[in-house]
């Protein structure tokens, strides 16, 4: 599901189960029949009998009675019995009874639930696992797919695949238009017209089992169907259903373009897994009941993945990057009170999920929100010169998305009435400029990512300098207009300007790419406005400029070392008005369970001893190494 693309190539460094499968379509089981599975110790029978109407429950018997011959097999079995064909046909009578006390005893070795590793078998009814091998997983984008458990509703390898994630409840509520005073809680389901969307595509599955309930709904496996939200008001209206809660409803879903998902799964992206429909509803209950939305439906995915035979892939992987991101996502989407009403966009204006920044609406209006913010887009325009700094918040708001603007240094460059145009300062990519003619010998500058666009007709590449002796000498004009600040030069200019010895390669910064905020729907005025982004004192220019030009070419040896230097020039750029914390201080955490560890505590990520803000730092190091240096699993 993740494209990768290197917006400025001249920076970024392009990177880009052996199982059992039997494909037997239901209508060849349809008739009575027997089926060998023979063994080196003997001979044994498994017969289908037109009872028998899950037909991935007879191929789970093939499957599990040759895995069973296999000292690897991990096929759901008991421990004492050696009986691995038997398999309990009856399934859930609706799902009132998965609150009972039995649910509560469920353990993947349950001899009437099965699972196994279903290949590259892509099907309706089919769950697809989120896998964890690829280099680049989703820690840093669409954290959402991180161990995702999704069930394919709908297959055709020549058109579309389309899927919902059953793994990611929420506390968040839909109103009931039809039968007053209702309330739907809420699944995200997936990216596709999820809850972020003004009009989400909502799925509602059930395991109802009369004859009105089945009309009107979409079957997907043995007693698992779906229907549309409209149709699952109706059953509740007519009492066919007793509530919402004989629903689940999934507000957006996952989907795939022909043959995408075949090659997702080439490149391990995710794991193919086949279950009976017992195994799903059981979870689906279990999440219902107290789950915490900021888990994001962990445990499922490791349940499944233990019943499969990837019990030692998915415990080498617990509490790794990518899950701590899973929760923080999870933590500013799936809550009511940060992931704001199902079925209003949200503008980028009041934030976005998990950054802290997310304004209450307070019965606000959408338009009075948007008024507000236009306001004050018209009223504080930045001035060419000014530097920026990231958020010194705990919680960064680039936490889950563009992380390379945390702990960023931003130097606006061009400001007008359709927008402002900026550069980062800060960080060095992995080609130099080679400066020829210097009298000290050869040198190489590095080429710094600015961002993902280019000037049009401008050079590619943005010379500046900090330095008296080249504002006396007339080299370059100042961004601000003032015989002060940052200066912006012409690439001739300061290659004289070396060549005569005026100055020497360090005195320059130079930068490849811009970031651009428009002013129509938010401008970086109001970023500034929001703490998004803080203005540094002018007096701490120079400081600043000197601290970043000892930063060198990136290589896999001084990622550490640049990445100090990168934090060093962002705490120095701090305003010395604001308190310690607000500077980059470590704050002192409340002792809780486990050393450094509070449940209550909003700056650490939920049920872990992980500071956000240094999850925040993680999050940037990985950006820079997979998008600058090329590689993914170096940090």
């Amino acid at each position: 599901m993740v494209t990768l693309t290197s917006p400025l190539t001249v920076l970024l460094a392009s990177f880009y189960c052996t199982s059992h499968v039997f494909s037997f379509a239901p209508s060849s089981v349809t008739k009575p029949s027997v089926l060998r599975a023979t063994s080196d110790d003997d001979d044994e029978e498994i017969t289908l009998s037109e009872s028998d109407d899950d037909w991935r429950t007879f191929r789970a018997k093939l499957v599990m009675g040759e895995s069973s011959t296999s000292p690897s097999s991990s096929a759901a079995t008991t421990d004492d019995t050696n009986d691995n064909t038997i398999i309990d046909d009856s399934d859930l009578d609706g799902i009132g009874a998965l609150f009972s006390s039995e649910t509560a005893q469920f353990t993947p070795l349950d001899p009437s639930q099965w699972a196994y590793d279903s290949g590259k078998v892509i099907e309706q009814g089919a769950v697809i696992l989120g896998g964890v091998e690829q280099d680049f997983g989703f820690g840093l984008r669409q954290q959402y797919f991180h161990k995702a458990v999704i069930l394919v509703l709908d297959h055709d390898e020549n058109t579309f695949t389309k899927g919902i994630i059953l793994n990611r409840p929420s506390d968040r509520m839909m109103e009931d238009d039809v039968n007053e005073g209702l309330e739907w809680r809420v699944w995200f389901g997936g990216d596709v017209q999820g809850l972020d969307s003004i009009l989400p595509e909502i799925v509602c599955l059930h395991s109802l089992k009369g004859k009105e309930a089945k009309e009107a709904s979409n079957p997907v496996m043995k007693d698992i169907q779906w229907t549309s939200f409209e149709n699952a008001k109706k059953l509740v209206k007519k009492g066919i259903a007793s509530g919402p809660e004989d629903f689940w409803l999934f507000a957006g879903y996952a989907g795939w373009g022909p043959k995408q998902l075949s090659g997702e799964l080439e490149r391990r992206s995710w794991y193919m897994c086949a279950t009976d429909s017992q195994t799903l509803l059981k979870e689906l209950a279990r999440q219902s009941s107290g789950v915490d939305p900021r888990d994001a439906g962990l445990e499922t995915w490791e349940l499944l993945m233990n019943m499969i035979g990837r019990g030692e892939t998915a415990n080498g992987c617990s509490g790794n990057f990518d899950d701590l991101m899973l929760k923080e996502w999870g933590r500013g989407n799936l809550l009511k009170g940060y992931g704001g009403e199902v079925g209003v966009a949200r503008n980028p204006l009041w934030g976005d999920g998990g950054n802290g920044f997310l304004e209450e609406m307070d019965g606000s209006s959408v338009d009075d929100k948007m008024k507000e913010a236009a306001e004050i887009a018209l009223t504080e325009d930045l001035k060419a010169g000014t530097l920026l700094r990231g958020s010194s918040a705990d919680r960064s708001p680039f936490l889950l998305k563009k992380q390379e603007l945390h702990h960023s240094l931003l130097l606006v460059i061009v400001e007008d009435d359709k927008a402002t145009v900026a550069c980062m300062l800060n960080h060095p990519a992995t080609k130099g400029y080679d400066i020829v003619g210097y009298s000290k010998g050869a040198a190489s500058l590095p080429l710094r990512y600015g961002g993902d666009f280019a000037l049009k007709g401008q050079s590619p590449l943005i010379w500046l300098h900090c330095s008296q002796k080249l504002r006396d000498s007339g080299v370059g004009s100042s961004l601000s207009g003032q015989n002060k600040g940052i200066y912006k030069c012409e690439q001739e200019q300061a290659l004289e300007a070396i060549s005569y010895g005026i100055a020497t390669p360090s005195d320059f910064l130079v930068i490849s790419g811009v970031c651009v905020w428009p002013k129509l729907g938010g401008s970086l005025a109001t970023e500034v406005k929001r703490g998004v982004f803080e203005v540094v004192p002018s007096e701490k220019l120079d400081q600043v400029v000197e601290t970043l030009q000892t930063q060198t070419i990136l290589t896999k040896d001084n990622l550490a070392e640049n990445m100090k230097i990168l934090q060093d020039a962002w705490v120095k750029a701090a305003d010395s008005r604001k308190t310690a914390s607000d500077n980059g201080t470590d704050v002192v955490l409340t002792t809780g369970i486990g050393e450094g560890f509070d449940e209550d505590d909003d700056t650490v990520v939920f049920n872990s001893d992980k500071k956000v803000s240094e999850l925040a730092d993680d999050a940037l190091q990985k950006w820079i190494a997979t998008f600058l240096l090329g590689a993914p699993t170096l940090a």
